[in-house]
């Protein structure tokens, strides 16, 4: 089955048999993460529905957005850790909302990420998983501040940047996340 395949199939239960772009959003990332090729012409996805998973686990859910906890204000996050001008008290969104910009920033964050760090592109995808997940959470230019854990990954001195990881700020604040990731570094599992 294509892709258009599974566009159509569904277009049968859209309410006017067509959909918003939000929906076909939505629609893009099922069939990435079922492993549906893109068509010719549309841009590859360098994150996977791994990733995505991992996220929702790791960030967690809030529909309604909520201050930020040292500020008591600015900057506001809502769904997966989103912020953003668009976002300030008041605002809620839904589960699919949550799940689109999930994708999207993830999407934006890993790329820019490996824009910096062309390398990266060739780590298997377990390790490669872990610097996204990482980029999504501390942002690109934080993750760029790991320059020893960076320069151990870039070098195949897997332990090494593991160890970096959990001797981070960052793996004293995020606690558990921070001890799965590093030890996927480490084995590459």
């Amino acid at each position: 089955m294509s892709r258009k395949e599974l566009f159509d199939c569904i277009r049968l239960f859209a309410p006017e048999q067509s959909f918003s772009q939000e929906q076909v959003n939505l629609i893009d990332a099922l069939a990435d993460g079922l492993g549906f090729p893109r068509e010719e012409g549309e841009p590859d996805r360098i994150t996977d529905a791994q990733l995505i998973e991992d996220l929702k686990r790791d960030e967690g859910l809030r529909l309604n957005a909520y201050p930020d906890p040292l500020s008591g204000g600015d900057p506001w996050t809502i769904g997966y850790g989103a912020t953003g001008k668009d976002i300030r008290k008041g605002v809620v969104w839904t589960d699919a909302q949550a799940e689109q910009r999930l994708i999207e920033m993830a999407e934006d964050h890993a790329r820019r990420f490996e824009e910096r760090a062309p390398w990266a592109a060739k780590l298997d995808p377990v390790r490669r998983r872990v610097l996204h997940n990482m980029a999504y959470n501390l942002g690109v230019e934080g993750l760029l501040g790991f320059k020893n854990t960076l320069g151990f990954v870039q070098t195949g001195q897997y332990g090494r940047a593991a160890d970096g990881m959990l001797a981070s700020k960052w793996a004293r604040q995020v606690g558990q996340r921070a001890v799965r990731l590093a030890q996927q570094m480490r084995t590459g599992k």
